[in-house]
C-alpha cells in the first residue's frame, strides 16, 4: 500500500485539516520531481494537452494538485503522484472501469468519478482521451464510446 492510499483510506480526516491536503500534494509532486522524472514528464505533457482542449483553463483542485476546469468547474484533477481523477457521469465511469480503461475512484469508488494512473509518455494519449471526454461532458456538447483509449495501459497502481 503506498503512502498515497494508506492516507487516503484510513486518514481522509485529514483533509479537513486546513492547507494540510495541498502540503500533502506538495510532497507527492515532490517526490516524484526526485524519484521519477518519466511521470513527472507525462504529467507535464497532460497539462499541456489539457489547455489545448477548448475552454479548459488550469486551477488548484480543492486538495492539491492541478485541476482541469471549464467555466471555473472542474470536471478533472491530476495529483502529484500521477493520479489523473476524471468525471465522467456515473455510466460512463462504470464503462471505463468494466472495460478496463480506468479503476474506480480512489475515494469514492463506483461513482460518476474515474480513476487513471500515469507513469510514463505512454500513458499520456489515454489520459488526454479521459480529459477529453470529460471535458465533452462538462460542456455537455457530446458523447464518447471510450473507443479511443488503450486498455493496457495506466491501470497499475503507481
Amino acid at each position: 500500500m503506498t503512502l498515497f492510499n494508506l492516507v487516503v483510506r484510513h486518514a481522509h480526516w485529514l483533509a479537513r485539516v486546513p492547507l494540510l491536503p495541498q502540503f500533502f500534494d506538495a510532497v507527492l509532486l515532490t517526490w516524484t520531481a526526485l524519484w521519477d522524472r518519466e511521470r513527472l514528464r507525462a504529467m507535464e505533457l497532460i497539462e499541456e494537452a489539457a489547455l489545448e482542449i477548448p475552454r479548459v483553463a488550469l486551477c488548484i483542485h480543492r486538495f492539491g494538485g492541478t485541476g482541469f476546469a471549464i467555466n471555473g468547474r472542474e470536471f478533472a484533477h491530476i495529483h502529484g503522484n500521477g493520479l489523473l481523477d476524471v468525471f465522467t457521469g456515473k455510466t460512463i465511469a462504470r464503462k471505463l472501469v468494466a472495460q478496463g480503461l480506468a479503476i474506480p475512484h480512489h475515494v469514492f469508488g463506483d461513482s460518476a468519478w474515474a480513476s487513471y494512473w500515469v507513469r510514463s509518455a505512454a500513458d499520456v494519449p489515454d489520459a488526454i482521451a479521459l480529459l477529453q471526454t470529460a471535458s465533452g461532458r462538462a460542456n455537455d456538447s457530446r458523447t464518447w464510446d471510450g473507443s479511443n483509449l488503450d486498455a493496457t495501459r495506466g491501470l497499475d497502481q503507481g
